[in-house]
């Protein structure tokens, strides 16, 4: 799910931008949804998300993830720890992995998946809502 400019913008108001303003920081969270035996996730976890775990980014935001061993374990109570199961409920089968949620202050601002989606969707709205 790809959070238009204008429901993103409504999240963020009452958030002073302005440098000459004290700002409060955002909870903001991103859980990463990926699986052992997936390809694509391997790739990402060493090249972009690597890269994402050294960025100035990483450090202003929590990080979580929920990897299985296989995909077809991908939605098994024993993968999700209880307080992430939550989200768990917005995933169906139909969907793919590499996936990622990015919440802030606890709502789901966007929802992507495919790798294609890292760059695309989630880099943007993480930078829009760190800056």
């Amino acid at each position: 799910m790809v959070v238009p400019a204008m429901v993103l913008a409504a999240m963020l108001a009452g958030t002073v931008l302005r440098s000459d303003t004290p700002r409060r920081d955002r909870d903001i969270m991103v859980l990463y949804v990926g699986a052992e035996d997936c390809a694509p996730c391997r790739v990402w976890q060493r090249s972009l998300g690597a890269d994402f775990r050294a960025s100035p980014e990483f450090a202003r935001l929590s990080y979580r993830e929920v990897k299985a061993r296989t995909l077809f374990e991908l939605l098994n109570d024993e993968v999700w720890p209880a307080e992430l199961r939550i989200y768990r409920a917005r995933i169906d089968r139909t969907m793919a992995v590499p996936m990622w949620l990015v919440l802030a202050d606890g709502k789901v601002v966007t929802q992507s998946f495919g790798a294609s989606q890292w760059e695309g969707t989630v880099l943007p709205t993480l930078r829009v809502l760190i800056d």
